[in-house]
């Protein structure tokens, strides 16, 4: 090996061990960077420069290496691994979106006292006290004075449950303009990322921005990502591809008919939130079309049951004014959001009916059998009474709050786990990269004694 060759193999390591170690500061410097991954270097040996008169062995044909050079950068990344937790942040997506509407949801249905329950007991009890008093003007005062507590609860909750669902179609609206947005960021960085690696100068920073991009994707919908070496990456939705290198299809959303409906651009493609794990979009979805509409369905149901129940009755008793035929509820108010007291009630207490009996004011017979209605199974084919049935309304939805709950703290732990494993394999420790920094110190401290030693070698060659 000539001096010279050694001067060329001193320079390409020096040239190698300062690659190495802007790596490693790289890495140490984002040790806390959200989304970066590690970037490693791989150096190899350089093959035997060809012999010429400078280079040649004084020994024949020996053959000598031309010292290190750089390899590949790679940054470290386990696709499989994010696949898995993409897959697991659309299943926490949707059970957190759940929890915090359906929990909104159980907020409006108070328990104990001031409850459906309680004041459905309230009024039932009003019956049976005029029941006991058919000629008392106070207890008439007193059921009135319930029935409107009662219906100005109904009103307020049907109220506020179409609040919510207003606000949840925002929040859908918000969802769906966010996904395209990240759609369309995505299908930047694939052409960023192409161009870069066309011009052989790998770009991980935009690498780490769209995986970053793509993992905030995942927790609206159930995303499948396939990496191609010309489009790169290529995100599907339920087997339908949202963006394919620089090409994106948005999502439509149409809120004109009585549910919400989320397509696939022009395509006609529907997406079906019918999972547990499509995401913060399917969790919005399957609440305004189930969710909401079944809790008001469920109250329009009582309140039609109470009106019609109640006035069949009450139309075929007699007043203290002895006036009968009279409605106890408004008969066009039949939901929950449009029930009332009779105007004809509401203007004279009196025309409130206890008796059956137009020549006996001290009947009870109608008050009787309005309180009876309480023990009547009116409602679910029969099987319930109305307190039954507010109670398996309001139970129905603490279920599923608990049972979002539960998902959601399954899934916490699910996304935490593989983060962690994704973390093994792409996070930076900054122990291991102050040692592999000492160990490069004592390569670029060994290099240059070699280069000492053949400028030492030239002088004295210089010298003779």
């Amino acid at each position: 090996m000539s001096i010279s060759q050694l001067y060329h193999i001193t320079r390409r390591s020096f040239q190698t061990l300062d690659a190495a170690m802007n790596v490693a500061g790289q890495n140490v410097a984002n040790a806390q960077t959200e989304g970066y991954h590690r970037r490693r270097i791989t150096m190899g040996a350089v093959d035997h420069i060809g012999r010429g008169i400078y280079s040649r062995a004084a020994l024949g044909t020996i053959s000598t290496g031309g010292g290190v050079s750089v390899q590949s950068y790679q940054r470290m990344h386990d696709q499989l691994l994010s696949g898995a937790t993409w897959q697991a942040k659309s299943g926490l997506g949707f059970a957190n979106e759940r929890q915090r509407v359906m929990s909104s949801m159980e907020s409006l249905f108070p328990l104990d006292t001031g409850s459906l329950q309680d004041q459905l007991g309230n009024f039932y009890n009003a019956w049976s006290d005029l029941s006991d008093n058919p000629t008392g003007t106070a207890e008439r005062q007193s059921l009135s004075s319930k029935t409107q507590t009662l219906t100005d609860s109904l009103n307020r909750v049907d109220n506020d449950l179409y609040s919510l669902q207003e606000n949840t179609q925002a929040d859908l609206t918000d969802g769906v303009d966010q996904v395209n947005s990240l759609l369309k960021k995505i299908a930047g960085l694939n052409a960023t990322i192409a161009d870069a690696r066309n011009q052989g100068t790998p770009d991980f920073a935009s690498e780490d921005a769209r995986d970053q991009l793509v993992g905030d994707l995942s927790e609206y919908l159930p995303v499948t990502v396939h990496e191609s070496d010309h489009e790169g990456y290529v995100v599907t939705v339920d087997g339908m591809a949202v963006v394919q290198g620089i090409n994106v299809t948005n999502l439509k959303l149409d809120m004109s008919g009585s549910a919400p409906s989320i397509s696939f651009g022009d395509t006609g493609v529907v997406f079906d939130a019918s999972s547990s794990s499509d995401g913060k979009l399917g969790a919005l979805s399957k609440t305004l079309t189930k969710d909401i509409p079944d809790a008001r369905s469920g109250l329009d149901e009582l309140a039609n049951t109470l009106v019609t129940q109640v006035n069949a009755l009450h139309t075929t008793g007699y007043g203290l004014d002895g006036s009968t035929g009279n409605d106890f509820f408004d008969p066009t108010g039949l939901t929950a959001g449009s029930i009332r007291l009779s105007d004809a009630v509401l203007a004279d207490n009196n025309v409130i009916a206890a008796s059956g009996d137009v020549n006996a004011a001290g009947d009870n017979a109608i008050a009787l059998a309005l309180s009876d209605l309480r023990n009547s199974p009116l409602l679910n084919g029969g099987s319930d009474t109305t307190e039954d049935f507010v109670i398996n309304l309001v139970s129905k939805i603490g279920g599923q709050v608990s049972e979002a709950t539960s998902q959601s703290s399954a899934q916490s732990l699910i996304v935490d786990q593989l983060q962690a494993q994704e973390s093994a394999v792409s996070a930076v420790s900054v122990d291991e990269e102050m040692t592999n920094l000492i160990e490069l110190q004592q390569a670029y401290t060994a290099t240059a004694r070699v280069l000492t030693t053949v400028q030492s070698m030239m002088d004295t060659l210089l010298s003779i």
